[in-house]
């Protein structure tokens, strides 16, 4: 069994996802706020720094398909 509190195990996993998409929605917040206060600029570089979690969290929910065995093998031919 695997231990919870383990790098790497599901636990862990999940908490990295909610770590990330955390990150993303504050940052997201916090552009809207930037466009309420009229800092439309401001609020684009926000923006753009949610790129990197949200791809983070892509990787991480592919390895958690992974992991649950969500992905077959197929073979062309």
């Amino acid at each position: 069994m695997a231990d919870p509190q383990a790098p790497g195990s599901p636990a862990d996993l999940v908490r990295r996802i909610v770590a990330r998409l955390q990150a993303a929605a504050g940052a997201a917040s916090a552009a809207e706020a930037c466009v309420k206060a009229g800092h439309t600029g401001q609020a684009l570089a926000l923006l753009r720094d949610i790129e990197a979690p949200l791809y983070e969290v892509t990787t991480l929910l592919n390895a958690a398909s992974i992991l649950r065995g969500d992905h077959a093998v197929r073979r062309m031919g």
